[in-house]
């Protein structure tokens, strides 16, 4: 049976999240807490028990526990309550107004991920309220600090309470409905590129303006930069990638369709199309290693020559590369004494969550209920997310926000006018909550 729900649920669902998002949550500085005690006094309300611990002033993580009958172990609804900035004079409606227009909730935070958050709490509510006993513990766990590392939320919650994290799987945000040019399926990410955040650094002669150095520090870490951007790094394929391929291939084009079918094979072959469909920005960040440069910094005079200059370089990289060894990479690839290279934040490299789980197969059933036909596939995130955590402590995450969104929706995430449909919320809820009753 599939889940309906009322217009009534979905205008509570709506109002919550409004007034979820006109809660300023900006990270930094975060101020979680005012969060935790509006979602709290939501649960509370409810009968559903609810604790916040707080690792410092004004931030705090929520733990709210929906009782089953302990045949199986718990499962947790993740989601942070900390947003990334919005710059208001950009915006086309204030970014913590909530504003509905045209059929969309605006703000920040809509996609990521107080939206998400909202279909969590509603699907802890609507069982509560059906009297639904499920076989498990429901967690609704709602963390501070994600959009700056989360060590104020998941990985301190995981620290201090580890028995908290004796479960069998953790839905958490990431992944969704692509709906591209006719070309619709659902990807929950399994496995996530590993963060390896580098400085490169140069020194050089300084002087006055008016008669300029080659050997100046910027003419060094111009040519540094340049060596990097320029260099291709070679496709590496893991297998969470070619099943996402396999199982998406009937969605392609004719001519593409036996080369994701079989991306090893064409990798072997040297395919021509291949090189193709690489090229294109999404495909090339699921296979291959990425260098991104972030941050430049040389010089305060326009009439001085600095004697220094240093740039930040955000890379992501395959799953099973070890960042040093990455960094040992650019050092050969930049080959120069003069030039310092040194990683400023390696992040965890653990392997992807699988496939072939309850969990996983709960999803796809969940949505063939409510888009029969539909294709789910696992999916490697660029990006990064809470669940590095999880993973590297052996517990099978699942990143999914069973959002249906075109292209250009997708992108709206940390984006000018963030926003999400009303039905949306409405898919969203409904299949969130046949994720659960199908466990």
């Amino acid at each position: 049976m599939t889940t309906k729900i009322d217009q009534t649920f979905l205008d509570e669902m709506v109002g919550i999240l409004q007034d979820y998002i006109r809660i300023d949550t900006t990270n930094p500085p975060g101020n979680e807490e005012m969060a935790a005690k509006f979602l709290k006094e939501i649960l509370e309300t409810e009968g559903i028990n609810v604790t916040i611990e707080a690792p410092s002033p004004h931030r705090a993580n929520l733990i709210a526990t929906l009782k089953g009958q302990g045949k199986g172990k718990p499962i947790i609804l993740l989601n942070h309550m900390d947003v990334v900035p919005a710059e208001a004079s950009q915006w086309s409606v204030p970014p913590f107004s909530g504003e509905i227009r045209d059929g969309y909730l605006y703000g920040r935070g809509a996609l990521d991920m107080k939206g998400m958050g909202v279909l969590e709490l509603m699907t802890i509510l609507y069982l509560k309220r059906k009297g639904v006993i499920l076989d498990h513990d429901l967690i609704f766990l709602a963390v501070a600090d994600e959009e700056t590392g989360g060590i104020m939320g998941t990985k301190w919650m995981l620290d201090r309470h580890p028995e908290l994290f004796e479960v069998d799987g953790i839905f958490n945000e990431g992944g969704g409905g692509v709906f591209d040019q006719g070309k619709n399926w659902y990807e929950v990410s399994t496995s996530q590129k590993v963060l390896c955040q580098v400085q490169i650094s140069t020194k050089g002669e300084g002087g006055h303006a008016s008669v300029p150095k080659g050997s100046s520090a910027i003419a060094k870490l111009l040519s540094a930069l340049e060596k990097i951007q320029n260099h291709t790094f070679s496709p590496i394929l893991i297998p969470t990638v070619t099943e996402y391929y396999r199982r998406i291939a009937p969605l392609q084009k004719k001519e593409w369709q036996p080369i994701f079918q079989d991306m090893e094979d064409a990798l072997r072959r040297g395919e021509p199309l291949l090189k193709e469909i690489l090229a294109d920005p999404l495909h090339h960040s699921m296979t291959h290693h990425t260098a991104a440069i972030t941050v430049l910094r040389a010089g305060e005079k326009v009439n001085v020559i600095p004697t220094e200059a240093m740039a930040r370089v955000d890379c992501r990289l395959i799953p099973g590369t070890d960042p040093d060894d990455f960094i040992t990479t650019l050092k050969e690839i930049v080959n120069d004494p003069n030039v310092k290279i040194e990683g400023i934040f390696k992040g965890i490299n653990v392997p992807p969550s699988p496939h072939n789980t309850p969990l996983f197969h709960a999803i796809e059933r969940a949505v063939g209920l409510h888009d029969p036909g539909s294709i789910v596939a696992p999916h490697l995130v660029p990006g990064a997310t809470d669940s590095r955590y999880f993973r590297a402590a052996g517990i099978p995450c699942y990143d999914f926000i069973p959002f249906r969104l075109p292209i250009e929706e997708r992108m709206l995430i940390h984006g000018i006018d963030e926003r999400v449909s009303l039905e949306n919320l409405r898919f969203g809820v409904e299949v969130m909550i046949d994720i659960i009753l199908n466990l």
